[in-house]
């Protein structure tokens, strides 16, 4: 014969195979994965419906819920292809929202109910026999459904989207997500003496309300911890790609020098040769015309500035991108070599990127401006492009490209400067013109 309490160890699969199921459905898959979850749901069932229930008290039935979710933790390494660190952190997370909708519908029934609470009745007590199925039971069971489903929807919308294929939701140390864990099993097993107290409406109200308040601090801070983990590794790799830019303004500077003291001596080459033959002027001044394209010819008082508008010059002359550059170095005196060649070099590199997607090659354009009003340094940089801008939740453009995993980093380096100068970047779109604006308190070098 069923028993109420059987149909709770049933319900209670259910809801975790439901929750962990909305976790993970986008984490990446194991073969025959299908048949793997099929599976797995059988032998969680099973294991709910075999379960022994000698004793009908507190201890115990926490005791059995918990032993059930633990079953799901290598269930879930079963079906997914991950990292069993991301299974458990999402399992505990759906054990939370779980919890937090359970006493959800507690509290709703028990206000529904003007004081008794129905819920105990599906522990074994006398409130209500669930398994009547009469009008009453019906209401209490459909109440509870929708809470279930308004939680579970709820949390999802709010947390859900930051569980994604090769997310990274390993934390710096494992005893926080071990607290998290905890916290949740003292909730959890606290609410069960509270159940069987049954200690009147004002206390199953407070228990509840508690309890709701508990998950919804531990689910804020387990995933607090992905969201520090995530801008961790964000930094890791701003600043490794930071080191690679240092290198390579370094390897730059040098190619730039070298060639300018080469232009220099083809220069008086090409005048000495054409004197001994006989050239002709007009051919001369073609030659050292042509020479010229490699000489540095942009200088705007900051060494590393001119460094950096030369060889996005010559990128965009090779490229059939018009670049055209008003840059007051000095203004930007007070950033560092590789500071100045991040923030600029990815700005412009953005740029021409964008322009080159333009079909018509005379409306590829580009513009720089660098000057200093007041006590601001403005940046301004305007391109036109082809295609369509995408933003994100900070406002800032996205990486259209496939490969996310070193793509997209050129604007986050740029605003970790600005952020730490205490500027900003404001971007906009006109028709087919795209503007980045910088703004930076304008410092002395060296204060």
């Amino acid at each position: 014969m069923l028993t109420n309490i059987f149909f709770t160890k049933i319900l209670f699969a259910v809801e975790i195979l439901v929750a962990e199921f909305l976790f993970t459905f986008r984490l990446k898959k194991r073969r025959l994965y299908a048949l793997r979850f099929a599976a797995c749901v059988v032998a969680l069932l099973a294991a709910a419906a075999l379960f022994p229930v000698p004793v009908n008290n507190a201890w115990y039935t926490s005791f059995m819920f918990f032993v059930l979710f633990a079953v799901t933790v290598p269930m879930l390494e079963f079906c997914y292809s991950e990292r069993w660190i991301n299974m458990l952190f999402c399992a505990i997370a759906s054990y939370t929202i779980q919890h937090f909708s359970y006493q959800c519908a507690t509290l709703l029934l028990t206000l529904v109910s003007f004081g008794s609470n129905p819920i105990i009745g599906m522990y074994g007590n006398s409130a209500v026999d669930i398994m009547a199925f009469d009008k009453l039971s019906v209401l209490y069971m459909l109440i509870y459904l929708l809470c279930f489903v308004g939680s579970y929807w709820a949390f999802f919308a709010v947390f859900g989207g930051r569980i994604r294929k090769g997310a990274d939701m390993r934390v710096k140390s494992a005893s926080l997500l071990f607290l998290i864990g905890a916290g949740l099993l003292t909730d959890i097993i606290i609410n069960a003496f509270a159940v069987y107290a049954d200690n009147g409406f004002s206390s199953i109200v407070c228990v509840c309300v508690l309890n709701m308040l508990c998950c919804v601090l531990l689910l804020y801070a387990q995933f607090s911890l992905v969201y520090s983990k995530e801008l961790q590794n964000d930094m890791e790799t701003v600043n490794r790609l930071y080191r690679e830019e240092k290198k390579q303004y370094a390897l730059l500077k040098e190619s730039m020098d070298l060639i300018n003291m080469k232009c220099h001596d083809m220069r008086h080459q090409i005048r000495e040769i054409g004197e001994n033959q006989k050239l002709s002027g007009e051919l001369i001044s073609e030659m050292e015309k042509t020479i010229s394209i490699y000489d540095s010819v942009v200088k705007t008082g900051n060494e590393t500035l001119d460094v950096i508008l030369t060889e996005k010059s010559l990128k965009a002359r090779s490229n059939g991108i018009t670049l055209s550059c008003i840059a007051d170095g000095a203004a930007l005196g007070f950033l560092s070599e590789c500071e100045l060649f991040s923030l600029i070099g990815n700005a412009l590199d953005n740029a021409l990127e964008a322009a080159m997607s333009v079909d018509e090659p005379e409306k590829r354009i580009v513009g720089f401006k660098l000057y200093a009003t007041g006590e601001l340094v403005t940046v301004n940089v305007q391109n036109s492009f082809g295609g369509a801008v995408r933003f994100g939740d900070d406002g800032l453009p996205v990486t259209t490209k496939a490969d996310k995993n070193y793509h997209g980093y050129g604007i986050k380096s740029m605003k970790y400067i600005t952020d730490k100068y205490g500027g900003d970047i404001f971007v906009e779109v006109s028709g087919d013109v795209f503007k980045l604006n910088i703004l930076l308190p304008s410092l002395k070098s060296g204060s």
